[in-house]
């Protein structure tokens, strides 16, 4: 029996690394299931009983260690735990568990992940040391791979991959269905000034004038989004809902389906669009939502900074416009994914 642990961004009630975490476990159990995972968490009896593994807290340094020896593999992935752009905290303590597995002798695996901003010539003197060590490389976008390049990482030991939530990704269940746009799925997140609200506010409720749209607001990371979400809510003038957190994929699926279009800021509410064949429009805040938009090709690039009631109004006339067409590019896009992010799981093993 094969003993891995896993090490990111889990256990603090953000959707979108809950279905990182999801999903490799997903794809791993299918690859092998003689495997026990143990999962580093910030809450770890809630990820043990969410997801049927073995647990620890993240900062049990003893129990960290007293895992590692009996363990044989160690992932540090996906999501973009390398950045310090949120906290300076970050590239130290994810690199000292890379470090760490290495001191115990155990297969390293850098997995699918988004690298970057790393604004510290420190901070990248430190990743370059440390991943060249490493056993395995991936990482899920091209600026990625680019920067790992840029400060040392030799190119052709960097794979390049998926985001893990595409393995969500249901081939057998999901078919392409063509109707009008009358229910309308939005997730947004604090960004700078939150100026960029006022613009989707002013889109909707223009929209809306003579007709009868219905407004879903997924918060996508618990507690954070709430406010913001809030705002928006009181701002439009329709039908609207703030709906509760959850991290179970299934009923956020079943939400997911209702929709006839998406506006999303936060990257994995783009992803869980497309592998529900929603067409999205993504509104740009970080490199990895630009790269997602330029994957799929049909949206011109709308950012947080540029975004206006024009741009937004414009890529709803393309869409309604060319639905059947975009779908159809949606699905065939997200299967190339998800078969992607699959073979590098299994390169793993």
């Amino acid at each position: 029996m094969k003993r891995i642990m896993i090490s990111g961004y889990y256990g603090f009630d953000n959707l979108g690394d809950e279905a990182i975490l999801g999903s490799m476990i997903k794809i791993i159990k299918r690859i092998n299931q003689d495997i026990e995972i143990t999962i580093l968490s910030n809450k770890a009896e809630q990820t043990s009983k969410r997801y049927d593994v073995n647990a620890v807290y993240r900062y049990d340094i003893f129990k960290i260690m007293s895992t590692m020896k009996r363990s044989d593999i160690f992932i540090s992935g996906g999501g973009s735990l390398l950045q310090d752009v949120t906290s300076m905290k970050s590239v130290p303590y994810y690199l000292g568990l890379i470090f760490l597995a290495k001191v115990f002798n155990l297969k390293t695996i850098f997995f699918a992940q988004g690298v970057g901003p790393l604004n510290s010539k420190f901070n990248r003197f430190l990743v370059s040391k440390v991943l060249k060590n490493t056993d395995y490389i991936s990482v899920r976008d091209k600026d990625s791979k680019q920067l790992l390049k840029e400060i040392g990482i030799n190119d052709n030991v960097v794979n390049l991959t998926e985001d893990p939530v595409y393995g969500l990704y249901n081939k057998e269940s999901n078919e392409i269905k063509s109707k009008e746009i009358n229910k309308i799925g939005i997730s947004v997140r604090n960004w700078n000034d939150n100026n960029y609200i006022n613009h989707i506010t002013s889109f909707l409720n223009k929209l809306n004038k003579g007709k009868d749209f219905s407004v879903d607001i997924l918060p996508f990371h618990k507690g954070e989004d709430i406010l913001i979400s809030n705002r928006l809510k009181n701002e439009l003038k329709m039908k609207v809902n703030v709906l509760d957190y959850t991290d179970d994929f299934d009923k956020i699926n079943k939400v997911y389906s209702t929709f006839d279009i998406f506006i999303g800021v936060r990257f994995h509410s783009l992803v869980f669009a497309a592998i529900n064949l929603v067409p999205f429009i993504g509104i740009s805040y970080d490199p990895k939502v630009t790269t997602l938009i330029k994957d799929f090709g049909y949206q011109d690039l709308i950012t947080t900074e540029t975004v206006n009631e024009d741009l937004l109004t414009k890529e709803f006339n393309k869409i309604t416009t060319e639905i059947s067409i975009i779908k159809e590019s949606i699905n065939d896009i997200v299967k190339a994914k998800s078969n992607k992010i699959e073979s590098t799981v299994k390169q793993i093993f």
